[in-house]
């Protein structure tokens, strides 16, 4: 064999050793994306819980190889004024540490803040005006994606890459009106490349069962142009979830509890294959400090850990307090 004709097979040799290096993952590399549950009682009443929260995931960033950081609705308890500025200053602590995060409105957001009840009217006045639309869409901004209104947070996704695989997060309103979840479903399809993640507020019950309770806050019925004012989980689960073969994960707070669960969904055609999905509830806002009665949380968040290259999730919920795990980790797999 020629000189020449070695030279060109050991350098074919090292650019495919190269390609290799570039385009896979080691199946042990893994990021992390932060589930913030319901802060609910931290900005009305324990402002430096949430506080340290925040600087427990700064600290935390580069250890844990944290992305995202999703927040899952109830971000005040009665939307007011006071409630709003510790969450806006909380997530200003990410905005400075450079860590990204996503939003969603629950219940308690949207109440009326002069009466302190559900009418049947979203009000989101407070929460876009301490996260306007500017405050991520803007030049030199990590923040990537669209919203469903112009100029309003309601709903919105983000959009991110890790290594060569591409995930977007799609945030919707509690109880998503109709109008919305057309949107979002017309999105996700026309991103089928891209891996979803779908949060919204209200979803699960602690017993996986999805949720129905529209009446509990005003969003039952239609509004005066007669559209429906909400659609309930189910439905959420029908137009979205089912039709969307890229949607992995779906995220929620409300009930105070945890849970995990696996849908197998049928894939079209004939073959009989079946994709997993998993729904998972985050919410531990009756956890009570030790020696108070009072409703707190305790600090507790969840990470999830993610391994693109071996399609499995690793579920844990630490204390940002102690920094400790309350329980074992939950390893959830794609397919198997």
């Amino acid at each position: 064999m020629g000189i020449r004709k070695k030279h060109s097979l050991f350098l074919a040799f090292i650019l495919f050793q190269a390609f290799l290096n570039i385009s896979f993952l080691n199946k042990n590399d893994f990021f992390s994306i932060i589930i913030l549950p319901d802060t609910q009682h931290y900005s009305s009443s324990y402002p430096d819980i949430f506080y340290q929260q925040m600087n427990w995931i700064t600290e935390s960033k580069t250890l844990l190889n944290i992305q995202y950081v999703i927040h899952l609705g109830d971000i005040t308890n009665n939307n007011k004024v006071y409630a709003w500025e510790v969450a806006s200053k909380s997530f200003k602590i990410l905005e400075d540490a450079g860590v990204p995060y996503s939003i969603v409105y629950g219940d308690n957001d949207m109440k009326n803040p002069e009466k302190n009840y559900y009418d049947g009217t979203r009000h989101t006045e407070l929460l876009n005006r301490y996260f306007p639309t500017t405050r991520f869409e803007k030049p030199d901004s990590w923040w990537h994606g669209g919203f469903f209104e112009p100029g309003k947070i309601d709903n919105y996704y983000c959009l991110f890459n890790y290594s060569e695989y591409k995930f977007m997060i799609m945030n919707l309103e509690i109880a998503p009106r109709s109008a919305v979840l057309n949107w979002a479903d017309n999105i996700i399809s026309n991103n089928s490349s891209k891996r979803v993640i779908l949060v919204t507020h209200d979803y699960l019950d602690r017993y996986g069962n999805r949720l129905d309770d529209l009446k509990t806050f005003g969003m039952n019925g239609r509004d005066k142009n007669d559209k429906l004012k909400g659609n309930n989980a189910e439905t959420v689960f029908k137009k979205l979830v089912k039709k969307n073969p890229n949607i992995i994960l779906v995220l929620c707070g409300h009930k105070e509890g945890e849970f995990q669960k696996e849908d197998k969904i049928k894939e079209s055609g004939d073959s009989g294959k079946r994709r997993r999905v998993f729904e998972i509830l985050s919410d531990f806002q009756d956890e009570r400090l030790k020696g108070s009665d009072e409703k707190s949380g305790k600090g507790l968040l969840r990470v999830l850990k993610i391994y693109p290259e071996r399609n499995e999730f690793v579920l844990s919920t630490i204390s940002a307090l102690t920094g400790k795990s309350k329980e074992g980790e939950i390893h959830l797999f794609l397919d198997k």
